[in-house]
């Protein structure tokens, strides 16, 4: 995936990607204008993984989280009525008819099974305490997004 975002991004200079364990990583002070996570962080301990996100942005950076979350109350599950027809047609159309192999869908499968996910109160909480001034906000297909901008320093 690495070398397709490179290959589509070649005309960007300034993008630099990397392969490591975010966990492991020596996050460097200061010096990132975004931090971007998609359907990643219900992998990882946010208690210590954002204040490193919040720590590495530069004044004024943002980071932006999509994520995966639980259903919490019966209107979470009442949204499924629109969400699952509307997430197998836009499935259908962006795929073309084309199938996974098997050995996708049992992985994804078992994926699904394993995973745990934070609800929306859940994820306010979290990144109301962590990331103040986060802006968490539901969308469908069972996504959730947070948007956070590091104030600028004061001179």
């Amino acid at each position: 995936m690495i070398e397709i975002a490179k290959l589509k991004s070649k005309d960007y200079t300034k993008i630099d990607y990397q392969v490591a364990d975010i966990l492991q990583w020596e996050f460097p002070v200061n010096q990132f204008d975004a931090i971007v996570s998609i359907a990643t962080v219900h992998h990882l301990p946010l208690e210590n993984l954002l204040p490193n996100l919040q720590a590495a942005l530069k004044p004024g950076g943002k980071v932006v989280i999509l994520d995966l979350l639980e259903h919490q109350n019966i209107q979470d599950r009442m949204s499924d009525f629109l969400a699952v027809p509307l997430n197998l047609m836009f499935e259908t159309f962006r795929n073309r008819h084309i199938k996974q192999l098997p050995q996708a869908t049992a992985v994804m499968k078992q994926h699904i099974r394993t995973d745990k996910y934070l609800t929306l109160w859940q994820a306010q909480q979290i990144y109301s305490k962590l990331l103040k001034g986060a802006k968490v906000r539901k969308h469908l297909f069972w996504r959730y997004s947070v948007v956070w901008q590091k104030f600028l320093a004061i001179p």
